[in-house]
């Protein structure tokens, strides 16, 4: 296995070499929003991961690494929230389509898109004078009036649905995605891609084009949003092998191995126990050395887009170097959930027949174009390490994902946050203060929902500000019945099968039990029930519709769904 190396900035340009001084409090910040797809808490090297990542660790060291930063369990959710600051059941996406329910299809707040009681960030900053860009995945509506182009971004090419191909062929996931499988370039369709296209660096190429299209006397946003390493998991054929027999070792080394390298480096307790994976039934040894060859593979594959998206992320900064704007800019890169357990049968409407049929995935083609394969339950959980669980769960694996701001004004360098206890609607606040801006209470003769987020703007300047959340304030979460509530050291989750009976809530200490292995529900059952009134609460408040157990999309099949969905802003 490689050896783990933190990069340091010798032999990377610093942050203000050859660089003019912009950093005069009187100029507006730049910012760039870099978000990657299902990558897991553990995979970089700032966060104690193996995958080599000297752009991503430069930013490390320039800025502040946090440690109990949440998300939703699924992409969409996720980004609606980031970029509106509302909780997720107010502003349109209270399921992920095609997920809906029969009850909560066409219900306010499960719309399956942004709905028009939010602003986006790329609309609040724009009405600021603000040049706003985006290059990547949308996933937050298709319908008329609700894409990016409509929504705030002068200049943007994304990728409307939740996933697709990484190539020019770029298939739908399942045939339940396909009717939003598609992009647009500045609002209209994308008839063909580029025979050499691959998602990574083409949306790389597309934001250093949109930002060299920047108006010199404006301040940028930028939202630069991978798709990678959202299975398929798929690479250039030039990084294939970069990370040939790093995973040979299997599962439980490579995750002891992350767990010692976050312990040394002050990510987590000392004391912090190596735990097993949590399907007993998943063990390296057990596997015949064919399927062992095929699991290394997936992880090798996997390791390697994410190195090329840091790669991706490495031209971006010297890009801006380049334009003297660097300095002037403050980069925020995140996760938008967990890492990814589902294998390509899971997504409605496939099958495994159907997965056999239409491509190739025998062990030498994998990572290619015509492959479909995904990182599986077990390398899942490993990345992220040091939590349980993963992606459509709220387990921290989850929903608690790395977050790092750096860049202007940013005084605590290198630095590692354990106390701030973040939301991700927390950043849309923030970039608000940051910038100056501030979200109106109504926009476009519709009065607005609340913001579910809190500016931590003063954390990222002065080290001595107060913790936006004390011990006494609430996160709660829910998706797809997964339920959870966070407060101070408690945590309340309740799962749905197969990981919990969907009915029995448990209780764990963060502070002594981050993977969530000790149900503390008997021992303190007032502090449990204190949790789920705190979410019952939320759940009112939000607008929380319970699930009735149907899908929508199996009744009247996913053109019908997504006619719908084109018809919400009419």
């Amino acid at each position: 296995m490689k050896r783990y190396i933190l990069y340091s900035l010798s032999g990377l340009a610093a942050l203000s070499a050859h660089s003019q001084n912009t950093s005069n409090e009187n100029v507006s910040p730049n910012i760039l929003l870099i978000v990657v797809d299902d990558m897991g808490f553990s995979d970089t090297q700032p966060f104690g991961g193996e995958i080599q990542t000297p752009h991503i660790n430069r930013l490390a060291e320039q800025g502040i690494r946090f440690t109990r930063f949440h998300t939703s369990s699924l992409s969409a959710p996720t980004r609606a929230m980031l970029l509106t600051g509302v909780d997720n059941h107010q502003n349109g996406l209270g399921i992920m389509p095609p997920l809906h329910a029969e009850n909560q299809y066409m219900q306010p707040g499960y719309e399956g898109g942004i709905n028009q009681r939010v602003m986006t960030l790329a609309e609040v900053l724009h009405e600021n004078n603000y040049y706003t860009c985006m290059a990547g995945k949308w996933h937050l509506g298709a319908q008329k009036g609700n894409i990016p182009s409509e929504r705030g971004f002068e200049q943007s090419f994304t990728m409307l649905g939740g996933g697709a191909g990484h190539f020019c062929h770029s298939f739908a996931l399942s045939d339940s995605e396909q009717p939003v499988t598609f992009y647009l370039d500045n609002g209209k369709k994308v008839d063909k891609l580029p025979d050499d296209f691959y998602s990574t660096r083409y949306y790389t190429d597309k934001m250093i084009e949109y930002l060299r299209k920047c108006p010199q006397d404006k301040p940028f946003f930028g939202y630069l949003a991978f798709t990678a390493p959202h299975d398929p998991l798929q690479i250039i054929p030039e990084w294939k092998d970069r990370e040939k027999g790093t995973y040979d070792c299997g599962y439980d080394s490579i995750r002891s191995a992350r767990l010692e390298r976050q312990k040394q480096m002050g990510l987590i307790p000392a004391q912090t126990p190596d735990t097993d994976l949590s399907n007993p039934s998943i063990q390296w040894n057990k596997l015949s050395k064919e399927q062992q060859k095929e699991q290394s593979r997936k992880m090798e594959i996997y390791a390697s887009m994410i190195e090329y998206v840091d790669y991706s992320i490495g031209r971006v900064l010297e890009e801006l170097e380049k334009e003297h704007k660097l300095d002037n800019t403050l980069v925020l890169f995140m996760s938008d959930n967990g890492a990814n357990p589902k294998e390509p049968e899971s997504y409605p409407g496939n099958t495994k027949e159907v997965i056999q049929e239409r491509y190739d995935n025998q062990l030498k083609n994998y990572g290619n174009s015509n492959s479909f394969i995904s990182l599986g339950e077990a390398w899942a959980e490993v990345c992220n390490t040091p939590y349980s669980l993963y992606k459509m769960t709220t387990h921290e694996g989850g929903i608690c994902v790395p977050l790092i701001i750096s860049g202007k004004n940013i005084n605590q360098k290198g630095s590692i946050d354990h106390t701030t206890l973040l939301h991700v609607t927390d950043l849309f606040p923030t970039i608000l203060e940051y910038t100056h801006t501030q979200r109106p209470s109504s926009y476009r003769h519709t009065t607005l929902a609340p913001l579910y987020g809190k500016s931590f703007a003063q954390n990222l300047t002065d080290a001595n500000a107060l913790p936006i959340r004390t011990s006494n304030d609430a996160l709660c979460f829910e998706m797809k019945e997964d339920k959870a509530v966070i407060q101070g050291k408690w945590k309340a989750v309740q799962l749905t099968p197969p990981h919990g009976d969907g009915t029995t809530w448990k209780l764990y200490n963060l502070e002594t039990d981050l993977a969530e292995q000790n149900d503390l529900s008997e021992v303190y059952p007032e502090k449990l029930k204190e949790l789920i009134k705190l979410w019952k609460e939320y759940a009112k408040s939000v607008g929380y519709i319970p699930s009735d157990q149907s899908m929508t999309i199996k009744r009247i099949g996913a053109e019908a769904f997504y006619q719908y969905q084109q018809s919400l802003s009419h």
